[in-house]
């Protein structure tokens, strides 16, 4: 089944904007194939992780082939899904883009426990030449406008570039250029929530693009150390670096940064970052850093909570925060997915002193290898999660007398991962009631 055929399908497809913070109910525009149809109405999404369990919907993997070089890992780096919960987009180590449907018999109703997994195909993908750094999808993408319906992506040595939905193709692309006149990858990028412009982030500028104009036109504000991820809410800008601090912006409608203040916790670069729902709280996760820092910006001088998760690489480990506010799902390094509920483990209003590894509400062992990232679908009770990482040859089978081996120096290869069990696949989890 081609994307095109969403336009024509008879079932609604639900554009949802969030109208209340700690409930389940949204406010839906309807789309039809004669395009937006404001009903005005209130629907109840199912509640997520209702039954406490998760079952398995659809699965899809990548493998190394037989001829090719060892250094040659397709895992899976990270997987989004559309605004519109139709699809899912995701990154694959040297092997580019991926855009996977959901299954047509999930856009409605319950799924009973004997449902068959389904294998997915990718409707497009699209070959990448170097190192993807960042993805996202256009916030106001809707499969049934064409238009809307695409994506932006910046590649090592590359510009910015953004991709049609419907057929891979290229739309245009967003050059930055530095101070001698030649052309530099962004190495971070997000939309504005207006949809309007293109927030990017370089290692000592952010430049500012006008969606409706692409090429080198931008404005520009300089910033002290490299921008490693963005999160963007209503007119603030959190940019999170290599340096392990985040700053806060004030952004103006001409584009024009004002700075908040910078916020100081992580022992590693920032990777990742998310606002909640209501826009007062940030969660941010660092590299090689077992903790998530929940920020209130309101008060950003210190951590109003530390929740804790399995994080031994260098990789960005995504999470996720779900439409109503309540969840905060994240996966590890230990192919574990956690779960807060902010209901039962306050995660959004005080500081956590449990134990490391002991404050979810919800633990799932879904994967043997590295659980990288995890997407909560936008209207529907599926969250999406993908896994895989790098693993190095272990260097201690090189050696001609491995029992010589010092205990300290096992200890020195700790963290490299040389282990041979590799998983590398996207998967579509139900997390709702089951019939």
């Amino acid at each position: 089944m081609k994307m095109e055929e969403l336009i024509e399908d008879t079932n609604p497809i639900y554009d949802v904007n969030l109208i209340s913070n700690n409930s389940d109910t949204y406010d839906a525009t309807e789309v039809t194939e004669n395009g937006l149809n404001n009903t005005n109405t209130c629907y109840q999404i199912p509640g997520l992780f209702t039954s406490k369990t998760l079952l398995e919907l659809s699965n899809s993997s990548w493998s190394r082939s037989r001829n090719a070089n060892e250094q040659i890992q397709p895992y899976l780096r990270g997987c989004k899904w559309s605004p519109d919960g139709t699809c899912c987009l995701c990154v694959v180590n040297n092997d580019g883009v991926h855009v996977t449907e959901l299954p047509r018999d999930l856009y409605t109703g319950d799924v009973a426990s004997g449902r068959l997994i389904d294998v997915l195909d990718s409707v497009i993908h699209v070959k990448e030449s170097g190192l993807i750094y960042d993805f996202c999808w256009y916030p106001a993408m809707n499969s049934s406008i064409p238009e809307t319906s695409c994506w932006l992506t910046t590649i090592q040595n590359s510009p910015i570039q953004m991709w049609d939905a419907y057929n891979g193709s290229l739309r245009c692309s967003y050059r930055g250029y530095n101070a001698v006149d030649e052309m530099e990858a962004a190495l971070t990028i997000t939309f504005t929530p207006d949809c309007s412009r293109i927030v990017a982030g370089y290692t000592k500028v952010l430049r500012t693009f006008d969606v409706e104009r692409p090429g080198r036109d931008y404005v520009e504000h300089k910033i002290t150390s490299p921008a490693a991820c963005l999160a963007t809410d209503s007119n603030l800008l959190a940019v999170g670096s290599w340096n392990s601090t985040i700053s806060l912006y004030n952004v103006s409608e001409t584009g024009t940064y004002k700075s908040i203040g910078k916020m100081h916790g992580h022992a590693a670069g920032v990777t990742h970052m998310k606002f909640t729902p209501d826009g007062l709280k940030l969660v941010s996760g660092a590299r090689k850093d077992h903790r998530l820092l929940v920020w209130d910006i309101r008060y950003y001088r210190r951590p109003l909570n530390i929740l804790h998760r399995a994080m031994d690489t260098n990789q960005r480990v995504y999470f996720d925060i779900s439409p109503c506010g309540k969840y905060l799902v994240t996966g590890g390094t230990d192919g574990i997915v956690k779960v807060w509920d902010a209901e039962k483990n306050d995660w959004k209003s005080s500081l956590n002193t449990a134990d490391e590894g002991d404050d979810a509400t919800y633990k799932f062992p879904l994967h043997k290898d590295c659980c990288n990232s995890v997407s909560i679908h936008p209207c529907r009770p599926i969250l999406a999660t993908g896994s895989g990482q790098f693993h190095f040859t272990n260097p201690i089978t090189k050696l001609e007398s491995p029992e010589d081996l010092q205990k300290e120096d096992i200890d020195d290869f700790r963290d490299m991962k040389y282990s041979s069990t590799a998983e590398n696949c996207l998967v579509f989890w139900w997390t709702g009631d089951v019939l």
